[in-house]
């Protein structure tokens, strides 16, 4: 079989759709290496190396324009003399091929939730479900996105698949880290001995206002607050929340981490929060689970499905509920033991392999 996939957030792109394509990627061409693969690059990334190699991986490089004008006009143009069988695809997918074509649609919130778009975001995204509803399947992160894709009419086809992210083996307890990376990390972040950890980007869907104010009512503990992530936390004004209650040398941004810094970064938390409004799968919840770190996130239909019973539940509108899951996980010794016992055990529900797998089923019988 030859498979096409779209890999323009290899290199370069956002953290989370980039953690999906690589791990797929990678574990596709390690367990099912006798079918040839073709994957499509930006221009941009032709100078990075590439780790997945091998006499059946092969490289083609495209303009670097966005994925819209990429998948639907580059893609099939540089595809045609490849006799693809099917094509691989994140967010848009051609209309026309001689190749099966399947996309995966992380999330619609553009189409739930607007306002936490701009309006040119809002444009781009605009002709995805016309495009998707040319595709032979579509392909989501989470039962709770099928159902809202199948709810929004994503499909005409009815051919929508849920396919869960994995998490990597990478993210350890502390104690299965290395001791001397472990200690690298902390002095190159300056880390306190008691952290409490948000990765994810720095905007408005991410409930990070209220984050603050709801941290603002821990004063009397002793636990910083370091925020990891992309984004300008001035657009937000986020710097006036932080003067107001008075915690400017409790908060910490530190932007973009290195991906070999991100596990050992998670091990060191004492706690990890997530209170965003809505998600389409909500990879940082998992890592931090399998880091053995007990995990306060929104109580929204997602978190279920991703965190089980191996989590304490906020309400993400309510400062004050926030501010109780965090005192909650922050004082109750047995609490802490109990959840971190079931996240790891949450967490090795969630494998890139097995996700892979499923992919590479549902391709290979695809009609």
């Amino acid at each position: 079989m030859r498979i096409g996939f779209d890999g323009r957030w290899f290199f370069s792109g956002n953290p989370s759709g980039r953690v999906v394509v690589r791990n797929l990627l990678q574990q596709l061409i390690a367990h099912h290496g006798e079918h040839e693969y073709f994957v499509f690059l930006p221009r941009r990334d032709r100078n990075l190396p590439f780790p997945f190699s091998g006499r059946r991986v092969h490289l083609l490089y495209m303009a670097s324009v966005n994925g819209l004008l990429s998948n639907c006009l580059f893609f099939p143009w540089r595809a045609r003399k490849m006799k693809l069988d099917v094509g691989i695809f994140q967010y848009f997918a051609p209309c026309f091929s001689k190749f099966r074509r399947v996309v995966y649609i992380h999330d619609a919130i553009f189409k739930t939730h607007p306002y936490f778009f701009p309006f040119w975001e809002r444009c781009y995204f605009l002709p995805m479900k016309f495009f998707a509803r040319c595709a032979h399947l579509i392909i989501t992160v989470s039962q709770t996105e099928r159902r809202q894709l199948q709810a929004l009419g994503f499909s005409c086809r009815g051919k929508i698949e849920d396919i869960a992210n994995g998490v990597s083996r990478v993210f350890r307890p502390v104690e299965a880290q290395a001791q001397d990376q472990l200690r690298q990390v902390a002095l190159r972040y300056a880390l306190p001995d008691r952290f409490l950890l948000y990765v994810g980007r720095i905007d408005v869907r991410k409930n990070i206002p209220g984050l603050l104010h709801a941290f603002a009512q821990l004063q009397e503990m002793n636990i910083q607050l370091i925020l990891v992530g992309s984004g300008d936390p001035r657009k937000q004004g986020l710097e006036a929340i932080i003067q107001k209650h008075e915690i400017t040398e409790k908060v910490r941004f530190i932007g973009w981490v290195a991906d070999a810094d991100l596990p050992l970064l998670y091990a060191q938390a004492y706690a990890f929060v997530y209170p965003s409004f809505v998600e389409g799968f909500g990879l940082p919840p998992l890592e931090a689970l399998a880091s053995g770190v007990p995990a306060v996130v929104s109580d929204i239909d997602i978190m279920h499905e991703v965190c089980g019973n191996a989590a304490v539940y906020i309400d993400p509108h309510d400062h004050a509920s926030i501010a109780a899951g965090l005192r909650q996980v922050l004082t109750d010794k047995s609490l802490r033991r109990e959840l971190r016992i079931r996240g790891l055990a949450q967490a090795a529900k969630f494998d890139w392999e097995r996700s892979a797998e499923k992919l590479f089923d549902l391709i290979v019988n695809l009609k």
